[in-house]
């Protein structure tokens, strides 16, 4: 029945169709493929979807406030195209501007962009209710407002949290769909399912005959929503729910966490009536990272993909759509270009540390891998980078009133996007000077120790300066002469940062100096450099150090001198059924520095680069994630504060940062300091250094209320626009 070909109550109004009322009068339906489409009463043809996700955030916004406006959806519209995009979709309603975008849009392209459009329930609001029944009336409500306006016939009040305006633009002949709901909590399915009697669920357009209570309520939502249109705007378009991994209808006997597979909602559960003739179909969410049967499968992880390499992606798809009847969308695929880490993939699609590079290789692959499966297509998350948004490993450390207000680059969840967003007056990490002009600076105050064997003019610091956007603080290094790239075995460097106001700390490397320092930062080249943290204020061994085995005596009274690595925790250790392996807690060395080109600009642009040197101009340049240096919110300068005696929930406020840089001769690849005959070991310190105390430039952030930032496409967008193109050309 999903693969209906008849073609009566698919008609949209004549009045006022989404060209305003002079463009091609579409119909949608489901076929045994896929999605097909017919234009002006004409046959259908199939359309494979090649889509972006679309959220309601930008920066300095939350989602609820649905901030977009006209103009941006203008250009952003105008770039999806240019991707090779032809279905956008969204999770909810979007302010009105949204949909006379797209209607401006489709009148002036002869490639229509079409619309999967969703209605949102919020997570907290279904695990509040347990029962998802007792939501009917307001899930109902809701998505007959998504009909409702698209079709340009309502007027919607304001209500905290949700768009509103009047919606006078009517887009319903590039409506290819409706996805309802949301990932679909375990617990709620389970609830639903144990309060509710079983007896499926017969209704006109679609049903539920043997399905599960929750299954049931799904098919009546979908029904309704359809008898809705069908009443109201004499139309049918295909309508199904969203659904994900952790609710599949397959048996996964690896998956080490219960609640990944302790129910199934089974879209082929709900089917099609005869009086429905566009058709229902399964719209899935799928990651290659998560949940961890993807790694744990032996026939995912051994599985051979279309190009004859190891791909449990493609497994897990291959498995999914041969055990579904109907046409199967991936209505949410991707990975993060984030400097931080959540979650590994077997095969090394990664959840965050990625390069934009290889973020877009990634989703290229992915994408191949979704239409080689047989799908209807795929979807990819996200359009653009989400500020709002935090990660599992990351979120107790940041303020979460204040998220949107600044770029956390460490926070995976942030960074899906194909569209970036940069801060204003960021540096380009490039070695630009002039990027430097307005940057608080400090010269030195004092010669420097000239041992005579070459690389004096290395180590001998002429500036120090520190600027800072809203994502990185940045410190830039000037010298006497580089001469090309430092001999990292005759010169170190090292930075010390402190933010709390702390006495002089012994520095570590046996440096024998000292500085407020809560933060170094060693520079030996591009394979020995790294930043560590005083113990007392290391967030992951106050959070996760029980369970990582680390000793926390040492943390909550460091020995003087004692800096520790930091680390960023990406799986917290699990057992897996049928083999009964043990799998670790697992960290990763967030703190190690690299080395490259920070500018977008430069054909050199490497979108993870930490540190520049740039000889040209006798300078080496850093940028730090503010979330490195255990600020919760830049935006108010405000930090983590006492981690053992306050806890992760009191933020204390930064009135500048202390920094101080140095030079040192490393005497072994640890970088432990050659000793000198002199107070320190240093050879040069800027500021300075007196009576083996560091003194230092005390550089005051900016505050702000909105952030201000530029857009940019990602590198990732030539790829996903390049294979977009390829499957478009092949007429699939």
């Amino acid at each position: 029945m999903a693969g209906a070909v008849g073609t009566a109550g698919c008609g949209l109004r004549d009045d006022a169709n989404g060209s305003g009322g002079d463009g091609p009068s579409r119909q949608f339906r489901i076929g045994d493929d896929g999605f097909e489409v017919a234009v002006d009463g004409g046959g259908f043809e199939p359309l494979s979807v090649r889509g972006v996700n679309l959220g309601m955030a930008k920066p300095g916004r939350f989602p609820g406030e649905a901030a977009i406006t006209r103009a941006e959806y203008d250009r952003w519209l105008e770039l999806m195209g240019e991707l090779k995009v032809n279905v956008v979709r969204v999770y909810t309603v979007h302010p009105p501007a949204f949909y006379r975008a797209l209607a401006a849009y489709n009148r002036s392209h002869a490639e229509p962009i079409y619309v999967l459009h969703g209605n949102w329930i919020g997570e907290e609001t279904l695990r509040e209710a347990g029962d998802a029944t007792s939501l009917s009336a307001a899930f109902d409500r809701s998505i007959r407002q998504v009909v409702d306006a698209v079709h340009g016939a309502t007027t919607v009040k304001p209500e905290p949290g949700y768009a509103s305006g009047t919606y006078d633009a009517d887009v319903s002949d590039a409506v290819l769909g409706y996805v309802a709901g949301i990932e679909w909590p375990p617990a709620v399915v389970a609830e639903t399912d144990r309060v509710n009697a079983p007896g499926g669920y017969d209704g006109e357009f679609l049903a539920a005959p043997a399905g599960s209570p929750f299954e049931a309520w799904l098919a009546a939502r979908l029904d309704a929503v359809v008898a809705y249109e069908a009443d109201e705007y004499d139309a049918q378009r295909p309508a199904a729910f969203t659904n994900w991994v952790t609710t599949d209808p397959l048996e996964h006997p690896y998956e080490p966490f219960p609640n990944e597979d302790a129910v199934s909602v089974d879209p082929d559960a709900v089917v099609a009536t005869d009086a429905y003739d566009a058709g229902t179909f399964a719209a899935y969410h799928v990651y290659p990272y998560y949940p961890p049967l993807l790694n744990e499968t032996p026939e995912y992880v051994d599985y051979e993909d279309h190009r004859g390499e190891l791909n449990s992606y493609a497994g897990y798809l291959n498995d999914l759509v041969g055990a579904t009847d109907h046409p199967l969308l991936v209505a949410e695929f991707g990975v993060p270009a984030s400097r931080g880490i959540a979650q590994r993939d077997v095969h090394g699609r990664d959840q965050g540390h990625l390069t934009e590079t290889e973020q877009g290789e990634i989703l290229a692959a992915m994408y191949a891998d979704i239409r080689e499966a047989g799908t209807a297509g795929g979807v990819v998350f996200s359009w653009h980078d989400e500020w709002f948004k935090r990660t599992w490993n990351l979120a107790p450390f940041s303020d979460p009133n204040r998220r949107p207000f600044w770029s956390n680059v460490q926070t995976p969840e942030q960074r899906f996007g194909l569209l970036a967003f940069d801060p204003a007056d960021a540096v380009p990490l490039d070695g630009s000077p002039e990027a430097w002009a307005d940057a608080t600076a400090a010269t030195p105050e004092r010669d420097p120790i000239r041992l005579g064997d070459g690389a004096d003019p290395a180590r001998e610091l002429t500036a120090v300066r520190a600027t800072s956007d809203a994502a990185y603080l940045n410190v830039r290094l000037e010298f006497a002469e580089l001469d090309g790239e430092p001999d990292w075995d005759a010169t170190n460097y090292l930075i010390s940062l402190g933010t709390t106001d702390s006495d002089a700390r012994a520095l570590p490397y046996g440096v024998g100096g000292a500085a407020p320092a809560d933060f170094v930062v060693r520079l030996g080249g591009p394979d020995d450099s790294r930043m560590t943290v005083y113990p007392r204020y290391d967030a992951f061994a106050f959070e996760y150090g029980a369970e990582a085995g680390l000793d926390l005596d040492r943390y909550r009274d460091p020995d003087p001198g004692d800096f520790t690595p930091l680390r960023l925790v990406i799986n917290r250790g699990y057992t897996v059924p049928v083999t009964d392996e043990y799998v670790p807690f697992e960290s990763v060395e967030t703190g190690r520095l690299r080395y490259g080109n920070g500018n977008p600009e430069s054909p050199e642009y490497d979108s993870l680069a930490d540190v520049h040197v740039a000889p040209s101009s006798d300078a080496i340049e850093l940028r730090i994630p503010w979330g490195l240096l255990n600020v919760a919110d830049p935006s108010r300068r405000r930090r983590l504060a006492d981690l053992w005696t306050d806890g992760l929930d009191t933020y204390e406020t930064i009135e500048s940062i202390d920094v101080a840089a140095a030079s040192y001769v490393p005497a072994d690849a640890e970088g432990t300091a050659r000793s000198l005959d002199a107070p320190t070991n240093l050879t040069h310190a800027v500021p300075g250094v007196a009576d083996g105390a560091l003194s230092s430039l005390a550089f005051e952030p900016p505050t702000w209320d909105r952030p201000a930032y530029s857009e940019r496409l990602k590198e990732s967008a030539d790829a996903v626009a390049d294979v977009f193109d390829r499957y478009a050309r092949r007429g699939e």
